[in-house]
């Protein structure tokens, strides 16, 4: 029997062969990995088999050291306790009482916070305690991370089940991107993403500090990108050594980019002297099209200030500079740049790219950093020690390895093109199929025969899943990562085989409530987002925000692209509407996900907790109804209400067939079949950024049928 509340007890899910490689049944009590994610390379159930067995909770751990440690090893643990002392209930008339022994042995590691620090390790839980083994302090933060997850709440207390794990990572560069410059986001927002991240063990934060919309560091050199370029939006010295120390301290190393020569309208602003062209700084399009100028000395003498002072705020070894998306009309419009091509003979703007890109990198060399750029900058042969983002598509992964650059691979975990985790998840970053180029002019190398060999694929340092914040705000960034950031860090870690989304989507629960438990914020700022829009019901519009999700390929900017096209002056939306409120992903609909493939494939014990589910969404629109009124922003949902109901109601119908055994009725089928393809036309319309750029219609109030895929699961199991 199902374990319908999302505890581990008694599951046994399609991800357990995979962990089970030595020892265990399926059937086994604690074998099931329903917390954890990333999923541990191996698993192995120690002892009995009953339900009760566990290490009991009731008090702190009593946490030895055997061997090294470190300060940074001690504010680890204390940390860790902290969760554990909520996850498990704790009081604080337990402390005192003897609570079970962790003993932590590991060793120094020269490489620390640093690109292939040692991150495997050992974990043992039974009656004598916690033993976490790991061959360096990174591992043991790993290791901690593995053990919150394995905190089960049982009755009045909590247990930890008996086991052992061997884990090490896949990849080493397991990544984030946080956009700081379109949308700021403060300091205790990115320290919010920061913590998640190492309950999931993702390692690298790259902050994109800088483009048109703002400068977002302090500099004492360039004092103008503060007072005119960051519009009093921006991270003090101090502050960025705080953020710095508070990631190291939880194993998350800081990448910082300052974009050039384009995305670089604010530096442009404050210092216009070094763009190529005159440029309106109020005009977006204007902008976009600028790009420094890469024929002047004083151009290369700024950026090697400003990198000098930036990088002495940075202790990790890569400075990213950008690189990506020069209009070649910035420089070609410029007949002294024109004239400077001649002479020097570049052929064209991408051959002064890359010569641009050759003096940034002598400069980043210089200050004893490593450069990282978007895939552009590897257009042609560059310096071996350069790492290179894939972004446009998965053959320019192909096409720097060849080249025998590392690679971090971004084509097909851009979250802020709204696809849901399961998409995102079924994306290898070894698999060159993953993401198809959408403008095949763009495309860095040619397409490759075959896939990478073993050497190329050596090069492939990990991964990072973006977030540009050209529609998040700083309220709305933990719900536009999470879940769908735990899914890809397992991704980034876990074997290559554990691919399964319904699955990933289960545990995905269990891992999102515990990060709100440790202090993501998503669910009370949605809440929060909610009750402006409707402060007489915001549970009605909670409930309509949990079924749908915003439509995707930034189709949240349909307004912005119409007046692109007619030539009217642009306007950022206010992203205060439902679908700013809506997530990619949520957790209600991975409950929904999981029940519906649990119920198609045979158990019947999925019904009930779907089907309550579902009739909570059917009555909801009612009061959806009543709540938006008057409020614009949510009239205009009122279409996507009634389609939800409708859609819940059929489910409804579908799940009575399947337990019944019953077929439907002709009628059923074929307005469901209907309201399916309906559904599937309005996905249809976002299904890539040039449709929405072009202007396809998009549906009401820029939201999609959650509950579509769940309803399509149940029609096409329901008897016939």
């Amino acid at each position: 029997m199902a374990d319908w509340d999302f505890g581990r007890r008694r599951w046994a899910g399609a991800a357990l062969g995979v962990i089970l490689l030595t020892g265990g049944t399926a059937g086994a009590a604690w074998a099931d990995p329903a917390g954890l994610m990333p999923l541990p390379r191996e698993v192995r159930e120690i002892g009995a088999s009953r339900v009760d067995e566990g290490l009991r909770l009731q008090a702190p751990f009593a946490v030895r050291f055997d061997g090294y440690h470190d300060a940074r090893l001690q504010a680890a643990t204390a940390r860790f306790q902290g969760d554990v002392n909520r996850l498990a209930g704790l009081s604080e008339t337990s402390v005192g009482t003897a609570g079970p022994t962790l003993v932590i042995a590991t060793r120094p590691d020269a490489k620390t916070n640093r690109l292939g620090a040692a991150e495997s390790y050992h974990l043992t839980v039974d009656a004598q305690g916690v033993r976490l083994t790991a061959d360096g302090p990174d591992g043991v933060l790993r290791g901690l991370a593995t053990l919150r997850q394995l905190v089960e709440r049982r009755g009045e207390g909590a247990v930890l089940p008996y086991i052992e794990i061997d884990d090490a990572p896949r990849f080493a560069w397991r990544g984030l991107m946080i956009d700081t410059a379109r949308h700021f986001m403060t300091l205790e927002t990115l320290k919010r993403q920061i913590d998640a991240m190492e309950r999931v063990k993702l390692n690298v934060l790259h902050l994109h500090f800088s483009d048109n919309e703002g400068f977002r560091i302090e500099s004492l050199r360039y004092p103008r990108l503060t007072t005119i370029a960051s519009h009093g939006q921006y991270y003090t010295q101090d502050q960025v050594r705080d953020l710095v120390a508070y990631a190291a301290a939880r194993g998350v190393r800081v990448v910082p980019e300052i974009d050039l020569p384009a995305h670089t309208g604010a530096i442009m602003t404050a210092y216009p002297e070094l763009a190529a062209g005159a440029f309106d700084p109020n005009n977006r399009i204007s902008m976009f099209g600028a790009a420094m100028d890469p024929t002047k000395p004083e151009t290369y003498a700024f950026i090697r200030g400003l990198l000098e002072e930036m990088s002495g705020l940075f202790p990790d070894a890569y400075f990213h500079v950008g690189g990506d998306e020069v209009s070649a009309a910035a420089w070609n419009n410029n007949s002294a740049i024109r004239a400077y091509m001649a002479e020097h003979g570049y052929a064209d703007a991408i051959a002064l790219q890359d010569h641009f890109f050759v003096e940034v990198n002598k400069i980043v060399k210089s200050l004893g950093r490593t450069s990282m750029g978007w895939e552009e900058v590897a257009h042609q042969p560059i310096d071996d020690d350069v790492v290179v983002q894939a972004w446009r598509s998965s053959q320019a992964t192909a096409h720097a390895t060849g080249q025998g650059n590392r690679v971090v691979v971004s084509a097909g975990y851009y979250l802020d093109l709204l696809w849901s985790g399961a998409d995102h998840y079924g994306r290898d970053p070894l698999d060159l199929d993953a993401t198809p180029p959408d403008s095949p002019e763009k495309v860095l190398g040619p397409k490759p025969e075959g896939p990478l060999n073993a050497a190329q694929a050596a090069l492939v340092i990990g991964g990072e899943a973006p977030l540009w914040a050209e529609t998040v705000t700083d309220e709305m960034l933990d719900g536009r990562l999470w879940p769908r950031a735990a899914l890809m860090a397992e991704r980034f870690w876990s074997r290559p085989e554990v691919r399964d989304p319904v699955d990933a989507a289960r545990r995905g629960v269990v891992v999102q409530e515990a990060l709100r438990t440790q202090g993501l914020m998503d669910d009370q700022h949605r809440r929060a987002m909610a009750a402006r829009l409707a402060s007489q019901d915001a549970d009605a519009v909670v409930t309509l925000a949990s079924a749908v999700t915003p439509v995707r390929n930034m189709g949240r900017l349909t307004d912005v692209f119409a007046a692109f096209r007619s030539g009217r002056p642009p306007q950022i939306p206010s992203l205060t509407a439902l679908v700013d409120v809506s997530a990619p992903d949520s957790v209600e609909l991975y409950r929904l996900t999981h029940w519906a493939s649990a119920l198609a494939a045979g158990d019947r014990t999925a019904a009930a907790p779907l089907a309550a589910a579902l009739a909570a969404y059917r009555d909801n629109h009612s009061r959806f109804v009543a709540a938006a009124q008057g409020v614009p922003a949510l009239e205009a949902a009122a279409p996507a209400s009634e389609e939800t109901a409708r859609l819940a109601a059929a489910g409804i119908a579908a799940i009575d067939a399947i337990v019944s055994g019953k077929p439907a009725s002709a009628e059923w089928r074929t307005e469901t079949a209907a309201l399916l393809e309906k559904q599937a036309e309005a996905e249809a319309a976002s299904s890539n950024v040039y449709k929405i750029m072009g202007g396809v219609p998009q549906p009401p109030a820029l939201v999609l049928m959650g509950l579509a895929p769940v309803v399509k699961t149940l029609f096409e199991a329901a008897p016939q």
